[in-house]
Order: C-alpha cells, then sequence, then structure tokens
C-alpha cells in the first residue's frame, strides 16, 4: 500500500507466476530448502563432473573434497548463478556454495532448457509469510532484492516515479 492507500503491487501466486511469466497448468516441482537437501545426494558423480566442468574457472581443478566450495572458484557465469541462487534462497552472502546451492545449479545447463522448473510463486509466498511471521524479532526481510526486482520491473505502472526498462522483454 502506498501512503495514499492505494494497492501498489499485488503479492499472490497468480501475480507472482505471472511475473515470472510461468503458464498456467506448467508441471512445477515444489521448492523448498529441505526438498534440495534431499536431492543433494541423488546427484550423480557424472552430473556433479558436468556442473563443475561448466561453471568452474578453467585454471582450477573439480574439488575433491564434499562442500562447502568457495565461490571464486567458480567462473564468473558459475558465480552469476550462485548469486541469483542465494539471492532467491534468502542467504545473506554468496561467498560459500553449499549442497543446497549446489542441488538448485544442477537444474541449469547453458543453452538448454531447465530440467526442472521449480514452483517459485509458492516459495516466495511460503518465505515471505515465514519472514513477516518473524519479522518483529529479526527486523529484516530477506530476499528483498529478489521481490524489489519482481515488482518493480513486472509491476512498474503501480509506482509513482518512473522506472526504464534497460533489457528486452522476457
Amino acid at each position: 500500500m502506498s501512503p495514499s492507500q492505494t494497492i501498489l503491487f499485488t503479492i499472490t501466486t497468480e501475480s507472482i507466476n505471472e511475473m515470472l511469466q510461468l503458464q498456467p497448468g506448467q508441471n512445477l516441482t515444489p521448492l523448498s530448502i529441505g526438498s534440495l537437501l534431499d536431492q543433494f545426494p541423488k546427484i550423480t558423480t557424472a552430473k556433479l563432473v558436468e556442473m563443475f566442468q561448466t561453471f568452474i574457472r578453467e585454471e582450477r581443478h573439480i574439488p575433491k573434497d564434499p562442500p562447502p566450495y568457495v565461490t571464486a572458484i567458480f567462473s564468473p557465469l558459475g558465480q552469476d548463478i550462485v548469486a541469483m541462487i542465494s539471492s532467491v534462497l534468502g542467504y545473506t552472502t554468496s561467498e560459500y556454495i553449499d549442497e543446497i546451492i549446489l542441488a538448485f545449479m544442477s537444474i541449469y545447463t547453458p543453452g538448454q532448457p531447465l530440467v526442472v522448473i521449480y514452483d517459485y510463486a509458492k516459495f516466495i509466498a511460503d518465505r515471505m509469510h515465514d519472514q513477516f511471521l518473524r519479522m518483529r524479532n529479526e527486523r529484516v526481510l530477506k530476499c528483498s532484492s529478489v521481490l524489489y526486482h519482481i515488482f518493480l520491473y513486472y509491476q512498474s505502472d503501480k509506482f509513482p516515479f518512473t522506472l526504464q526498462k534497460l533489457d528486452t522483454k522476457g
């Protein structure tokens, strides 16, 4: 709500799906920290090697030790994906890559469609609800950068100031 009591943007599953350009009826996979933790042990060694070959710096060797890994070993593309995933998950830093981030990264292959399309709308709505419940104690809203981007970019007409979109549609 704005100070004049007008609705600036809506936070519903439908509005988030629309902003993320997800189609109704699309088969979405539930997303949660728990499901990502459960998924990590199921990632094959071959898939991990493929991920590291794709996202690690050329001068680095594939890690032999278990996570966490320092983000600096990843290529700029890998670091961008880690930063995006960290932001979506509400992490305060992307300095280290843990099992949860690796599980999330396993859906990405450059130039290919996603293997899994997560239900971001439910995840974001659940995270926001959880954060609002803890707002009195924590006094901070995590995931704010993702939310700001979504709401400013996709509902820019609702804000009382001018925004210029600098990227292409989609």
